[in-house]
């Protein structure tokens, strides 16, 4: 998560004052994503919804559980941090002009591109999501300590946008953190700390452990796939606060097939709207799309990137994110940065290919030959 400020707590006066020529929610969306229409939104998450519902329903039969089971258990959280920050260090985070430390809920935030803080949590039963915290957070903060320090103490030194932002720590995370070509190199590393509970662990087992998709309550909680299906529920609910909890159920048992047992699982889990982030939410899907689009860009450049990810040089990575977006930091609004950096307007078929690139799904746009899959 990205610190960013609170707005009015009220958002249709908020929207009124603001003002807008088709729909209220425009805006409140602009906010975080400058020049995009609430329109714009809506046209890409339906298309992606054609794809992620039938896909989810497909894994829910077919999913073997079984699959997520080497990161099960308890993981002491000492070896946690170590292991994470000596990851941290080998991707690029500079330390001298950084630190990271221990939060409830993780998130970044930058005074300048030389002081960039980040947090993490830690919890021995839950490996896989603090230490891929680690890794998200560290993705923001990649971007602020890559900012031109020409541009340091000008409103320009900040990302292009919310969802601009979101891609870097959302590519980092997803693209290269849940990727074989990743575990090959640090998965001895982490055996290192945890000689006895993975000394047979195997690079097959740590990828399927940290790609294993199941059906929960909690956005934050959710695996790369049915993460989207978290903000889709949000984005579409647009009534009443008093028929808010009804209509959050019907959603989620339409899109995940769960009912919320109470509220604390539903429609009061999120901060977003009392905080009134109330546009903030698409950025996070937004943030998902144009990973893979630049990531897409990226790897025609640098076809042979996933075999320096095996061997854990990461620096390829990190200058080309560099050089193509992180040095700009707002000089660009994310419309023309996405067009300088991949040659075309936001396009969400780079990501639509790579989530369902490990399944086959008949009639899918996974039948498209894909080069940015998982680092495969």
């Amino acid at each position: 998560m990205l610190l960013i400020p609170v707005g009015c707590p009220y958002p249709s006066e908020e929207a009124e004052c603001l003002g807008y020529t088709e729909n209220i929610y425009d805006p409140l969306l602009d906010l975080y994503e400058p020049e995009m229409k609430t329109a714009d939104v809506a046209g890409i998450f339906e298309a992606l919804k054609t794809e992620l519902v039938p896909l989810i329903k497909q894994i829910s039969r077919q999913q073997d559980a079984v699959q997520g089971i080497l990161f099960q258990g308890a993981f002491d959280v000492d070896a946690q941090w170590k292991f994470g920050t000596a990851v941290l260090k080998r991707i690029g985070y500079d330390f001298n002009r950084g630190r990271q430390d221990i939060s409830a809920h993780p998130f970044s935030v930058a005074f300048s591109p030389q002081d960039v803080r980040i947090t993490t949590w830690l919890d021995q039963n839950s490996f896989t999501s603090a230490f891929l915290s680690s890794v998200h957070e560290c993705g923001h903060a990649l971007y602020e300590q890559g900012i031109a320090e020409a541009l340091a103490r000008t409103p320009l030194s900040k990302g292009a946008s919310t969802a601009v932002h979101e891609s870097q720590s959302r590519l980092w995370e997803n693209v290269i953190g849940r990727s074989r070509a990743f575990w090959t190199y640090f998965l001895p590393i982490l055996k290192s700390f945890y000689p006895d509970q993975l000394v047979e662990a195997t690079i097959e087992q740590a990828y399927q452990a940290v790609n294993v998709v199941r059906l929960g309550y909690i956005r934050t909680e959710a695996d790369e796939v049915t993460y989207n299906l978290h903000v889709f529920l949000r984005f579409d609910l647009e009534v009443e606060v008093k028929d808010l909890p009804e209509l959050w159920n019907e959603k989620m048992k339409a899109y995940l097939g769960l009912t919320p047992p109470n509220d604390a699982l539903g429609v009061l889990q999120d901060v977003h709207w009392s905080a009134a982030f109330f546009g903030y939410f698409p950025t996070y899907v937004l943030g998902n799309v144009l990973a893979l689009q630049f990531y897409d860009r990226l790897i025609k450049d640098i076809p042979t990137l996933p075999e320096y990810i095996m061997h854990g040089d990461f620096s390829p990575l990190l200058e080309w994110l560099r050089k193509h977006i992180h040095i700009h930091g707002a000089k660009f609004t994310s419309r023309e940065l996405v067009q300088r950096v991949t040659g075309e307007k936001i396009n969400a078929a780079p990501y639509a290919i790579y989530f369902l690139s490990p399944y086959e799904v008949p009639g899918s746009v996974s039948n498209i030959s894909c080069n940015n899959c998982k680092n495969d």
